[in-house]
């Protein structure tokens, strides 16, 4: 309590480390649980920052959950964050109503020019690796991706993918992520002058630093948002010193990404965290079907000690004698194998194989299976995306909230800064929308697309094709089909470029007709032609 009442009289960067301080505290329960499912699935990773050397693969005994866990994370990236169109941009509903339909579409047309603008700086290959990177952590937890300023134009924007054990989250009262706290724990003295030259350190901060360059410290960068609805970024010293860099953005600078939430937490729960207990179970079976294997490999082995033989001088292998003065007798062999050769592993076996399809469709593995059979066919494959779609809509969704449309606009922002992109673009659901152009986004939209291909076909069947145009707006319908579609909306051809179309599509076909009738009036030319050669015959 006394610490309390210090802090709120204290300096703001002092209010921040008992504020960051406690957010840390709280992230403290979830490491033991995310730590489990690293020693399981993904081994090799490095939690905690701290670089402990380790034997990492000591536990792993069957390879399906690191191996799904990787194909899981592509399959996340393929879903969430394409690589060909990374989002389109459209009117929003409540604009749309306000619209004809030829109006929506030129605003449409106007707002996907922005979009096209935009996207090209973010199909670099940092930012693909780093939201790889991302849905790495993802599969278990919590993906955090911060886009940067770069250091010119040449390179005006960055990503960094951080990692979900140097972020420590906070919500507000109503849930929604507003602090964020990257914890450094291995940047040198050096490093940290050359990211913050004119950071406020401590007064014996520099001579340390040229003492001691890469003597590793910990910083704190933390983003939060200010009641205004902008946010602000801050970043100090562990303990000492004031704050080495502040600014303040229009939009959110970090996005943090969860795959599934529960209700008033505020950290993610990946796909591994549900598949945990099977990959654990598949593991122990794997393992003890491996020790199973190598006692019928082996056997278990016995002797007498009668002094004839001593297992600690003897070697085990082929071609080798053992010295011995007997090998029967009444009491019988000296040395005998105990267990039986023909042991029974085909219950592993099905226990094992079980696992391993209930591992791969937790973890969102749709690799078709490469055993020599008959390969599924494109409605299969379909209806497995439509199933994947239906089965994690509510974690799609979440994602494409907390990604793109965190990411965008603050690339917009930031092209805004190095004055590229002329002005900025506010996201609002409801005016101005954003989605991803995604398999996944297109396998939610197949119900409303598939309902008014429906209802075109029965008008068509029940009035005629040639009629279809007195019950349906073909304008309505071609943009709510492309929409469905997920095509871009500068795809479809503008009224004038329909016209220029329509007139060349006529002069070419009165260029035909023309041509038809010639041909057909070809034999009377030539008959009247020779007429007047047999009257003066």
């Amino acid at each position: 309590m006394a610490e309390s009442s210090r802090s709120d009289g204290g300096t703001p960067v002092e209010k921040q480390r008992l504020r960051s301080r406690q957010v840390w505290l709280k992230r403290a329960g979830w490491d033991h649980l995310y730590n489990e499912a690293y020693d399981y699935v993904l081994p090799n990773r490095r939690p905690g920052g701290d670089g402990k050397i380790k034997a990492p693969t000591q536990m792993i005994f069957d390879m399906t959950g690191p191996n799904s866990a990787v194909h899981c994370a592509g399959e996340i990236q393929r879903q969430v964050f394409p690589i060909s169109t990374p989002f389109i941009a459209e009117t929003g509903p409540l604009v749309a109503q306000q619209l004809s339909v030829k109006e929506k579409i030129a605003f449409d047309r106007q707002l996907q020019g922005v979009a096209n603008f935009v996207y090209p700086f973010m199909k670099t290959g940092e930012f693909d690796t780093t939201m790889h990177e991302a849905c790495m952590d993802l599969t278990l937890g919590t993906g955090a991706v911060l886009p940067l300023r770069g250091p010119s134009m040449n390179e005006p924007v960055r990503f960094v993918c951080l990692p979900q054990d140097e972020i420590a989250i906070a919500q507000d009262a109503w849930g929604r992520v507003n602090f964020v706290s990257w914890k450094r724990t291995n940047l040198g003295r050096e490093a940290v002058l050359e990211a913050w030259p004119r950071g406020d350190y401590p007064t014996n901060f520099r001579e340390e630093a040229r003492k001691n360059p890469y003597q590793e410290i910990t910083v704190y960068q933390d983003f939060y948002r200010l009641p205004d609805g902008r946010w602000r970024f801050v970043a100090y010293l562990e303990k000492d010193g004031g704050f080495l860099a502040q600014e303040t953005y229009l939009t959110q600078p970090i996005s943090v990404m969860r795959f599934y939430r529960w209700p008033g937490e505020a950290y993610g729960r990946g796909p591994v965290l549900f598949a945990l207990p099977t990959i654990r179970t598949v593991n122990k079976a794997q393992e003890l079907a491996l020790k199973a294997a190598a006692i019928q490999l082996l056997g278990i082995w016995g002797y007498r000690a009668g002094g004839t033989f001593d297992p600690d001088t003897v070697r085990v292998g082929p071609a080798e004698f053992w010295p011995m003065q007997s090998t029967g007798g009444v009491l019988g062999p000296d040395v005998q194998r105990l267990d039986t050769a023909s042991g029974n592993l085909q219950a592993a076996r099905m226990v094992i194989g079980d696992g391993q399809r209930q591992i791969r469709e937790a973890l969102l593995d749709t690799r078709m299976p490469d055993d020599g059979g008959t390969p599924p066919s494109a409605s299969e494959v379909a209806l497995r995306a439509a199933q994947n779609a239906k089965v994690h809509v509510g974690a799609y969704g979440r994602l494409n909230a907390e990604g793109p449309q965190v990411l965008v606009p603050r690339v917009m922002e930031i092209l805004h800064e190095w004055r590229i992109l002329p002005e900025l673009m506010s996201f609002n659901q409801l005016i101005v929308s954003m989605y991803i152009n995604s398999p996944m986004a297109a396998a939610l939209k197949a119900d409303e697309l598939q309902a008014s291909i429906n209802y075109y076909q029965l008008v068509a069947s029940v009035v005629g094709p040639e009629r279809v145009g007195e019950y349906i707006s073909l304008d309505r319908f071609l943009d709510r089909t492309r929409a469905g579609m997920l095509v871009p909306p500068d795809i479809p051809t503008t009224e004038a470029e329909r016209k220029q179309a329509a007139d060349e599509a006529a002069a070419q076909q009165a260029m035909a007709v023309a041509a038809e009738g010639a041909v057909r009036a070809a034999p009377n030319i030539v008959d009247a032609m020779a007429q007047p050669e047999a009257a003066a015959a």
